[in-house]
């Protein structure tokens, strides 16, 4: 079989593929916020370009099959085997190009729901066991996918018919059509392309935002910029220059940095976890969590706290260890667990550890709980949260009543209840207009969001259920005199106040300040209303069990039950570290292709037009960042 005779078929086949990626695609033009013609025909030239380019990334591999099969001996093979060469050509073909319909698909949905592509961290989801089940994703949101799928197929396949119908009847209109339509194609892309990447280039140069901004909203994008070319032409740059927080993609790490000390008349503690998804911090009131909220005013509570990240795993390493989040890859590689558990583990504490999601996603099992026994790791998802945060609840405090009374215990709780879609019983209904049918495939988030953050208030109720049964069971078991509980959320969760739904999309502060309730024996009720964050909690819990070391040793947090205050904090994604404080918001990617992404806004998220200004100002703490984000690599 030689390659060229499908050559006409492949033309046709290409160009109404890309015709469909085209219609495909047209979500990621209308996510924008143009700001002027430039940002408009900066999109417009990407959309023309990176269309063209998926799909010569995706024909890249047909083009290899395809000369594979032209080779002699495997068209004698396929002879053989009495198969047609290009019948697997066309089969392949169809499948590579089905599925990148289906990526860009699938893309646009997650985009169009939380601001980010498909990345390592969807990857992650995908392929790490729990993580689908962990977005909550029902029957009917698989089932349409499965359809999805089967429609790209369908269509491609038609496409293909169709493309030999055309290489058919070329002679007729090839002379009056083929030739200028490839001529103009080409010559738009390489229009197209040029001017992209000079008008970004140029925009990077000069802070630019809108175009800076519209670049986020296509897959894959590369910014090329041309500072130092630029400034060896005598051009002068934008004075709002950035702050550029490089930690280098991995290290080894020196974890602590010196031995633990501790009193040996410490008190051992025992330990009360409860850590519950997307809690955000204005749940916690007397109406939609009456029975968490009286406890806080028996406690020490922090009203204006903030996870050490927008997401589960950022959020709850920093509870863990204390440590910004780019750490976290690296004491997954290494399989280290906080000094905190160490620490437990030394002490012979009997643990038993619950949740309503996963161990296995994120990864917890090979870091936060990785000295933690097998044995002793509860995981229990079924079908809807609320169900399985009962049933947890119902093993913890059964856990509690038969423990070993010789022994000090720790027990850890992840509730479910408030994860999308937000699940809750009849009874826990405080907020009657909710949306009743909630269908990921199907919903209209922006017209809906009223009644959908009324389901999560609804779940709220149900979590404070849940909690309530905990301290109680403490209470009734003459325990809270002895223990120590911690009662907080992993991660906040937006309602399109700011424009998006959900988590791990931006670093608003509904997305990131969570409720945190502090229950120490002895400590005097009180309100802390400066900025705390979850990093702070390995330093408090540290000193309760008897270490003398400075937090410095082990951690970047401060003692929440001591007097220094926080004058900013740091919170994390996969990819970037973000400082806040009480005026600023400042985002630093960490990786090299992502500095042109970085921003700075006010507190209250509008963009800050002297960009420069702040970063001289506050030069001090973020070169503070820099040094911690590096402090325990060898």
């Amino acid at each position: 079989m030689k390659s060229k005779k499908l050559g006409k078929v492949f033309f046709y086949y290409l160009c109404l593929t890309y015709i469909v990626l085209l219609i495909n695609s047209t979500g990621y033009l209308k996510s924008i916020k143009y700001a002027g013609a430039t940002s408009v025909i900066f999109a417009a030239a990407v959309y023309i370009s990176y269309c063209m380019l998926y799909l010569l990334i995706a024909f890249l591999p047909v083009y290899l099959l395809d000369r594979l099969l032209s080779i002699g001996a495997v068209d004698n093979l396929l002879r053989k085997i009495r198969v047609s060469g290009s019948a697997v050509l066309y089969i392949f073909s169809i499948a590579v190009f089905s599925f990148l319909q289906l990526f860009i698909f699938a893309d646009r949905f997650i985009y169009s729901m939380y601001s980010f592509h498909i990345n390592w961290f969807v990857w992650n989801i995908v392929f790490t066991t729990g993580g689908l089940e962990s977005l909550g994703a029902d029957v009917q949101t698989k089932l349409f996918f499965v359809l999805t799928s089967a429609g790209f197929i369908l269509l491609q396949i038609i496409l293909l018919v169709f493309s030999k119908f055309l290489a058919r009847r070329q002679k007729a209109f090839a002379p009056l059509f083929v030739r200028p339509a490839v001529i103009a194609a080409v010559a738009v892309f390489i229009l197209a392309s040029a001017f992209q990447i000079f008008a970004y280039g140029l925009s990077s140069f000069k802070g630019y935002v809108p175009v800076l901004a519209a670049s986020k909203a296509f897959p894959l994008y590369q910014p090329v910029t041309f500072r130092g070319f630029a400034k060896s032409l005598g051009f002068k740059a934008n004075s709002d220059v950035s702050f550029k927080m490089k930690t280098g993609e991995s290290f080894a790490l020196k974890y602590p940095l010196n031995p633990i000390i501790r009193d040996p008349n410490h008190t051992k503690y025992n330990i009360v976890f409860l850590v519950a998804e997307s809690l955000r911090g204005d749940m916690l009131t007397s109406e939609i969590m009456p029975a968490t909220w009286d406890f806080a005013q028996k406690s020490v509570q922090y009203t204006h706290h903030y996870s050490a990240g927008n997401g589960t795993r950022m959020g709850l390493f920093g509870m863990f260890y204390g440590l910004y989040g780019n750490y976290w890859f690296n004491f997954l590689d290494e399989r280290i667990g906080p000094v905190m558990m160490d620490l437990l583990v030394d002490d012979n504490y009997q643990f038993s550890m619950y949740t309503s999601a996963a161990f296995t996603y994120p990864e917890f099992d090979k870091t936060i709980f990785s000295r933690i026994a097998p044995c002793d790791l509860h995981p229990f998802s079924g079908d809807q949260g609320w169900k399985s945060d009962r049933k947890n609840i119902t093993d913890l405090i059964d856990f509690i009543d038969k423990r070993d009374r010789s022994r000090p215990f720790m027990t850890f709780m992840f509730y479910e209840s408030p994860h999308a879609r937000y699940y809750f019983p009849p009874e826990t209904v405080i907020r009657s207009d909710y949306l009743k049918d909630f269908s990921y495939a199907t919903v209209d988030i922006k017209k809906n969001i009223e009644l959908i953050k009324n389901r999560y208030i609804n779940s709220c109720n149900h979590l404070d259920t849940q909690i309530a049964r905990v301290i109680k069971c403490l209470k009734d078991s003459e325990l809270l005199d002895s223990t120590i509980v911690i009662i907080a959320g992993d991660h906040g969760e937006e309602f399109m106040e700011n424009g998006r739904w959900g988590h791990n999309s931006n670093f608003t502060d509904e997305q990131t300040i969570t409720p945190m309730v502090l229950w120490v024996p002895g400590s005097k009720p009180r309100t802390i209303t400066s900025i705390t964050s979850h990093l702070d909690i390995p330093p408090t819990m540290m000193k309760l069990l008897g270490v003398t070391n400075p937090p410095d040793d082990y951690c970047l947090g401060y003692d929440l039950l001591g007097d220094k205050i926080r004058s900013f904090t740091v919170i994390s994604d996969w990819d970037c570290l973000v400082y806040v404080d009480d005026n600023f918001k400042a985002v630093f990617p960490l990786k090299v292709y992502g500095f042109g992404n970085q921003s700075v806004t006010t507190h209250n998220n509008t963009d800050v037009a002297n960009k420069g200004a702040f970063y001289e100002s506050h030069k001090a703490n973020l070169r503070e960042i820099l040094d911690q984000s590096r402090k325990f690599a060898k």
